[in-house]
């Protein structure tokens, strides 16, 4: 059975680098580009959920 997770990730430009989140599961990461924090956030909210997200995220937020 395939399950879909609605999570949604904003991403902020700080100094040098990126800041990514997803407030469902109270995840935080960063990374050098915008890829790069949303790929750290999508392997850490899948080591949360204990599985892939296939589907990735469902809503990406920059500002």
């Amino acid at each position: 059975m395939t399950m879909w997770f609605p999570f949604s990730a904003t991403i902020r430009k700080e100094e040098s680098y990126y800041v990514s989140i997803c407030p469902e599961a109270d995840v935080i990461c960063k990374g050098e580009t915008v890829e790069e924090a949303i790929a750290n956030l999508k392997k850490e909210v899948e080591k949360f959920l204990g599985e892939e997200l296939p589907q990735g995220f469902s809503k990406i937020v920059y500002y």
